[in-house]
């Protein structure tokens, strides 16, 4: 049996002797191009992949580099004057390849044409496995490959042509629907069918038809119609850009008293549309508690509208995810009134109102937020 003191010292020991990344030395050598008087060398680490810059003097045409690796890494050698003169208009001299631990020597005498000439066992090594790689790139060579490659640029062409062509069918069709839509929607006024098209030409949003005009001409039956308030709620929702007023409504909070958003006049409001069922949402919710905690005493506020139709649900949610705030709801899922209001397709959704009831921003998420009311407040 062996010795505890001997098992727990192997049980300390072999963690370091797993975990121990040896530094290995590396050379490089080889012949710079003619006249060149500095060659610069970037690697990359072996284990955390950063960067590494080196320089040194060409003297004799040659040049010769040393240091430390842990493995083999991706490295590029840099045959010009200065790294970073980006002005010069010949193409910037380099050659990449793989750094290993020992001797790697390369041949830059032709500039871009430089190459793997020789150096330890792991650069010999690498070095053959290129060699294969360059005897089997004559399967490039082939002629078809490159008659294939002058097909398919041919096609493509074709293809540009044909889809440019299939545009253009395609939107005098639209225009002809939509010219035909047009036209029976102004003969009849008293046919529901009438609203269908004018909302399939809302949602178009082509500017050039006067939605609101056609939809004041239709009867009054159609115009009181619930599914008319659908379309005047999804062409209230178009005005709510940056600049235009906030729509004020009212709804009852967590404890049923009614809220305004009027209410807050005077202060920021980030009226946050959200449910407890929306994943996103949720994964929101804890980048608008940082943003709450570190402005809430700076004149701003936040007034959750929650498209949830259970409360039990709802209430959960306010209380794991720490939402402080004034949060409202009316129960009714996606057929929220302020959801409807505000033409809700889609959670989380946010505006950003001024203290005098303005939108300033819509859909700030993440680190947004914070950055938005740190410029303004």
């Amino acid at each position: 049996m062996k010795n505890l003191k001997t098992i727990l010292f192997g049980a300390i020991l072999l963690p370091s002797l797993a975990f121990a990344q040896e530094t290995k030395e590396f050379q490089l050598e080889g012949k710079a191009p003619a006249g060149l008087k500095k060659v610069f060398l970037t690697y990359y680490d072996y284990n955390t992949n950063d960067p590494v810059v080196d320089s040194v003097k060409v003297v004799g045409g040659k040049f010769s580099f040393k240091g430390e690796i842990e493995g083999a890494s991706y490295a590029g050698l840099y045959f010009r004057e200065d790294l970073n003169d980006f002005s010069r208009r010949e193409p910037v001299k380099e050659f990449w390849f793989h750094l290993n631990e020992g001797k790697t020597i390369i041949d830059a005498s032709q500039g871009s044409k430089a190459k793997l000439v020789g150096g330890s066992k792991f650069a010999e090594q690498y070095i053959a496995s290129e060699n294969e790689l360059v005897q089997e790139r004559e399967l490039f060579k082939n002629t078809n490959y490159y008659e294939n490659v002058s097909k398919i640029d041919s096609l493509q062409k074709d293809i540009q042509k044909i889809n440019a062509q299939q545009e253009k069918i395609e939107s005098t069709w639209n225009n002809t629907v939509a010219k035909n839509r047009l036209e029976f929607i102004k003969k009849h006024p008293e046919n529901t069918m009438s609203l269908v098209y004018l909302e399939n030409l809302a949602n178009t949003n082509n500017p050039e038809y006067d939605i609101k005009g056609m939809f004041a001409n239709l009867s009054e039956e159609i115009r009181t119609s619930k599914r008319a308030e659908r379309l005047l709620n999804t062409l209230r929702a178009r005005a709510l850009v940056v600049g235009a007023d906030a729509y004020d409504f009212e709804q009852n909070d967590v404890n049923g008293k009614p809220v305004k958003l009027s209410d807050f006049k005077g202060k920021y409001v980030l009226i946050d549309f959200w449910a407890s069922w929306c994943k996103p949402c949720r994964q929101e919710n804890p980048n608008v508690v940082k943003a709450y905690q570190a402005y809430k005493d700076k004149n701003f506020e936040i007034l959750g509208v929650s498209l949830d139709s259970d409360k039990n649900n709802w209430l959960k949610a306010i209380k794991d995810d720490g939402l402080t705030w004034t949060n409202v709801s009316d129960l009714k899922g996606w057929k929220n009134e302020v959801g409807e209001l505000y033409a809700i397709k889609a959670v989380p959704t946010n505006y950003l109102i001024s203290p005098e009831g303005k939108i300033i921003a819509k859909d700030l998420r993440g680190a947004d937020l914070e950055k938005f009311l740190a410029e303004k407040l």
